[in-house]
């Protein structure tokens, strides 16, 4: 589904692509995120990951239980 809404014409920002979600959209933030320490930013990354999954399990419970 996201190749068909074209999801790859962000492949061309690179890592310019994490560094936007990191900062929230702010880009004055981005200069205080390039500074930060690689392992910080390896698990915020982590985090971000963990509770998009979870989110995504428990919209989809809720979704088969009002089946």
């Amino acid at each position: 589904m996201e190749k068909r809404a074209g999801i790859q014409a962000f492949e061309k920002f690179k890592h310019i692509n994490t560094l936007n979600a990191l900062s929230g959209g702010d880009v004055t933030k981005w200069d205080d995120i390039m500074n930060m320490p690689y392992e910080r930013l390896l698990t915020k990354l982590l985090l971000n990951k963990t509770e998009a999954e979870y989110q995504r399990r428990y919209t989809e419970m809720l979704q088969a239980n009002k089946s």
